[in-house]
């Protein structure tokens, strides 16, 4: 009997432009890694956190999405073990970078394996969605399957489609200060319906990205996936990008920084994150000018700047590296 099973869980990045609710892409870096372990004490799930960003991680087990993923396990498998989840949290919190949507794809990973169930793929995606806000799945399915994908989670059912991303992205997050307000909170403000125009432009240009992924049309690629018509819009005149991000500001960057630089521009998720894409054929002067240039306009015009990553697309998602 297995007693102690831990994993590696990639972050992810989510809308990736027009993309809302319907793109994620595994990243490389940052990465959390989790353990699940039976114990005999107390009853139901026991959540640790340690690492650089634990202060932020919930470990109440009915707000802690690993431990949600793990409550939800049980109940469908029946069974009725009391476990422990520890949590290395050195994936930023509220940053767009999919936090509590890998803990939960890893808690599912490694339940499954401590409980001795075995679920279908489309099985992991439904757990581990059910501890996110809404039960969206585009990161948790980023982050247990790993590459580009492309999600429809409508009532009608959940279809997906993972990509292998072309080998030539090469990713920079910029990762603000700014705490933005929960994911939640963030969807809330997109009361009002896109226009036809809008609309349009949102479809014809995901499609047009999700073809540029699957054949390797990194031209097509940088040059569509910098403008969202619509979310990014309303979310940047709301503030949720930094208090003197306005949407003019934040297009501002996206056209300098593709014209110039030849480098996309897009919000990580929700945000408050900014993702750099880059064709790495290009060398790396090019990039760097970029990060340089929107370094001090984040610092100057989102209060500050936390961190800059330097990473890839992965084709990895959840995978065990030792059990007991």
């Amino acid at each position: 009997m297995v007693k102690r099973v831990s994993v590696r869980v990639p972050s992810s990045t989510a809308n990736l432009g027009p993309g809302f609710d319907a793109f994620s892409m595994a990243l490389e870096e940052p990465h959390l890694e989790l353990a699940v372990e039976r114990i005999e004490e107390g009853e139901g799930v026991v959540v640790d956190v340690y690492g650089p960003y634990r202060h932020r991680v919930p470990t109440d087990p009915q707000l802690n999405a690993a431990a949600k993923a793990l409550n939800r396990l049980m109940e469908m498998s029946g069974h009725t073990q009391s476990l422990r989840v520890a949590i290395d949290a050195s994936i930023p919190v509220a940053k767009g970078l999919g936090s509590s949507g890998a803990e939960a794809a890893g808690a599912v990973v490694a339940g499954e394996r401590i409980l001795e169930i075995n679920l279908t793929e489309e099985g992991r995606v439904r757990v581990a969605s059910s501890a996110e806000p809404g039960s969206h799945a585009d990161n948790v399915i980023a982050s247990l399957l790993g590459g580009f994908n492309i999600i429809d989670n409508s009532p009608e059912g959940l279809s997906y489609l993972n990509i292998k991303p072309p080998e030539h992205i090469g990713l920079v997050i910029l990762v603000p200060t700014f705490e933005k307000k929960s994911t939640d909170e963030a969807r809330k403000i997109l009361t009002n319906p896109p226009t036809l125009a809008e609309y349009s432009q949102a479809i014809s240009r995901a499609s047009l990205i999700s073809a540029a992924m699957a054949l390797g049309r990194m031209d097509l690629l940088l040059k569509l996936i910098t403008l969202d018509p619509f979310i990014e819009k309303v979310r940047a005149n709301a503030g949720l990008y930094g208090p003197g991000y306005s949407w003019e500001r934040l297009l501002e960057d996206k056209k300098k920084l593709l014209n110039e630089y030849g480098v996309a521009l897009c919000i990580s998720g929700s945000g408050p994150s900014r993702l750099l894409l880059y064709d790495m054929r290009k060398g790396m002067e090019r990039i760097e000018r970029a990060v340089e240039y929107l370094s001090e306009r984040i610092e100057r015009l989102a209060g500050g700047l936390e961190k800059i990553i330097y990473t890839r697309p992965t084709t990895h998602g959840a995978r065990i590296i030792g059990e007991h």
